[in-house]
């Protein structure tokens, strides 16, 4: 498996050990224990293999940090399976679904800059796919995952598809799978993290600024704050 493949399936992991109340008894637990650190490996090793289907995931990176200060960064598994690399703090690993902070981001910039308000419906902004009830779904209920449509990614279009790490989505075809099915409940009746909201936002970025998505968190965001291996 390439590392490309590898870091599809890699994971990071930021924990914390939540520090004591004030006024209570002792410091918290502390990351230079040994029994907090093996507890530690349980649990990520149970993971890897509840997340990793026929064979535990292949990477992974954690990093844990106490109420005192202490880390506790340790790598699982290997970063390239072939060469038997193991995974460190070195590695990179893929933005994933931490994208969705850039892409908020860069909305409440665009909400400050008055080109739209956070509750503006979806139906207000041409962006080349029909949503069912898009008149009722507004910017913010996206935001909140609170729009209750269809999970883009667990459609029978995609769950037919041999998805691999190069595959490459048209963000519309995706929605438009979405559309097709029962949402899941009325907009702004419950809350259900689904992909297809933060799909269309980025949608609505590319609607108002004329540009890609890519090219405004980049020039709003990374470079700005410097984000060299972001």
């Amino acid at each position: 498996m390439s590392r490309v493949s590898i870091a599809a399936l890699a994971a990071a992991l930021v924990l914390c050990l939540s520090p004591r109340p004030a006024g209570s008894a002792g410091a918290g637990p502390s990351v230079n224990s040994a029994s907090v650190r093996a507890a530690i490996v349980a649990a990520v090793e149970k993971d890897r293999k509840l997340f990793g289907g026929k064979t535990p995931v292949p990477g992974v990176l954690i990093g844990v940090w106490d109420s005192q200060g202490n880390s506790y960064v340790h790598g699982f598994g290997y970063a390239d399976l072939k060469a038997k690399r193991a995974m460190s703090a070195a590695d990179h690993f893929r933005i994933g679904s931490n994208t969705k902070t850039f892409v908020v981001a860069v909305l409440l910039q665009l909400v400050d800059e008055g080109k739209l308000t956070l509750d503006d419906p979806l139906s207000r902004f041409s962006l080349g796919v029909k949503v069912p009830n898009a008149e009722h779904i507004t910017v913010r209920e996206l935001m909140e995952m609170r729009s209750g449509l269809f999970e883009a990614y667990d459609t029978p279009q995609v769950n037919k598809m041999e998805v691999k790490p190069t595959t490459v989505f048209d963000p519309r075809e995706l929605i438009a799978w979405a559309a097709q099915q029962k949402p899941y409940f009325a907009p702004n009746a419950e809350y259900k993290y689904t992909n297809t909201n933060y799909l269309l936002l980025g949608l609505i970025i590319e609607s108002l600024t004329h540009d890609t998505v890519e090219h405004q968190v980049t020039t709003r965001l990374v470079e700005p704050f410097g984000l060299t291996h972001t």
